[in-house]
């Protein structure tokens, strides 16, 4: 019996030990599964952040580090025009930095029926900005884009032009720094030096919004002096030396707005005045540069940086609508030093401190 009862508690002692085995087998196994699942949830969590960080990475990249792209499009080389463009060029390298702005720039070299392909093209490369300088380039943009911002420069009267509404309000996708010269002011400047002027000669392209609103103003500013005014109109810059030629019999002085083909053939104009004798007081501070006698006039360097701070804006964010048109309201007397020589100009002590002096570039 004793025997029975010592082997029965050896059974019940081998069995428990069993018991006990199978249950940490299990608890080993349930700690392994819990621990795979930690280390794969940290897995996916590391996984997930790394995903984040990718994305706000990415999204910081879009908004600060992304290529802006710059469209500019010129109807032909002069200084005034080159001036606004290079200007308009060094303000967004400044922001932008130049690794991270493409610039397209395109020039039509006076062949404006190139134009509209011109603009095609360029829209065609979806830039972020197109910055059209002077009217006709920035006429054909706003016609060829209502998506892309447009910020024109040189445009006389934007509003005549139709690209805005008025001087208050930019158009739909559309606005810019306007080059709108004070034209009383160059022809009081005239007078100051030629008072005995009594008939004026205006020479300019006719087909050029900007100088047909510049020569209307000139008109009513002479009628009001009380002066007579005799017109020269050219289709195209071959036209105007012949053009000159007719009108130098019968004028005293010449006045040219800041009309391209007339800034651009400054060297022909100034060539046939001289054989006659006569001033040219034009629009602009560049004619004059380019052998203009002398003006009241901005600087295109200047309506360039101006141009520059606004495409900057709003590229940077800003609406085209919470940017009107703007004027350049800096200018200044200007003379060509070396025409002041060849027409024996004197100029009085009290205006010579009000002159700034340039000379013909070549």
């Amino acid at each position: 019996m004793r025997k029975r009862i010592t082997i029965l508690l050896a059974l019940l002692l081998a069995l428990s030990v069993l018991i006990a085995g199978c249950a940490k087998k299990d608890d080993a196994k349930s700690d392994s599964k819990d621990d795979e699942a930690k280390v794969e949830e940290s897995s996916e969590q590391a996984e997930d952040a790394k995903i984040k960080d990718a994305e706000t990475e990415a999204d910081t990249d879009s908004k600060s580090g992304a290529k802006k792209k710059v469209a500019i499009v010129l109807p032909v080389d002069h200084l005034a025009l080159n001036a606004a463009r290079d200007a308009m060029i060094e303000v967004i390298t400044r922001e932008f930095g130049k690794d991270n702005v493409e610039f397209i720039v395109k020039n039509a070299n006076g062949e404006d029926s190139l134009l509209n392909s011109i603009f095609s093209e360029v829209v065609g490369s979806e830039p972020d900005i197109i910055l059209p300088i002077a009217t006709g380039p920035s006429q054909i943009a706003a016609t060829t884009t209502s998506e892309i911002p447009i910020v024109f420069s040189c445009v006389t009267d934007p509003v005549e032009a139709g690209l805005t509404p008025s001087w208050e309000e930019a158009g739909k996708n559309v606005t810019g720094v306007s080059d709108m010269a004070d034209i009383e002011s160059i022809i009081d400047f005239a007078l100051q030096l030629y008072p005995e002027t009594k008939t004026v000669g205006i020479v300019y392209n006719s087909a050029e919004v900007n100088s047909q609103v510049q020569v209307e103003l000139c008109k009513e500013v002479l009628e009001k002096k009380g002066l007579d005014y005799k017109e020269g109109t050219i289709t195209n810059t071959s036209e105007l030396q012949q053009v000159v030629e007719n009108l130098a019999v019968d004028v005293d002085i010449f006045y040219s707005p800041t009309d391209n083909d007339v800034a651009s053939a400054m060297p022909a104009f100034q060539q046939v005045a001289n054989k006659h004798n006569l001033p040219i007081f034009p629009g602009a501070s560049t004619m004059v540069e380019s052998g203009g006698t002398g003006t009241v006039g901005l600087d295109y360097y200047d309506l360039g940086l101006q141009a520059g701070e606004m495409v900057v804006r709003i590229l940077n964010g800003e609406s085209v609508a919470d940017n009107p048109p703007e004027t350049v309201e800096k200018v200044t007397k200007i003379l060509n030093q070396d025409q002041v020589e060849a027409l024996g100009i004197v100029v009085s002590a009290e205006l010579e401190k009000e002159v700034e002096y340039v000379t013909t570039q070549e």
